[in-house]
């Protein structure tokens, strides 16, 4: 399997992942900073797994809705002819 990783250094990795939460509105349900850490580091990889998700499925879905209207089009030319 496939992995991409990202490198976030230590001295700016509060930053980064404080930064994404605020952006992408994560709600903290935990008192206990440790945990709340950890939620906070799962919640970023989700919102980036849905994000290339997403990248993956509107590239897809914007191809084959250019395949489909390049067959029609192709289809009507060739079906009707009109004199």
């Amino acid at each position: 399997m496939a992995q991409i990783t990202i490198k976030i250094p230590d001295a700016v990795a509060d930053r980064v992942i404080d930064g994404f939460c605020k952006r992408y509105h994560y709600t903290d349900v935990s008192a206990d900073e440790t945990q709340n850490k950890a939620g906070k580091v799962k919640f970023v990889k989700e919102k980036i797994i849905e994000f290339v998700k997403r990248a993956v499925r509107d590239a897809e879905t914007e191809a084959a809705a250019k395949a489909a209207t390049d067959a029609a089009s192709e289809s009507a030319d060739a079906d009707i002819v009109l004199t």
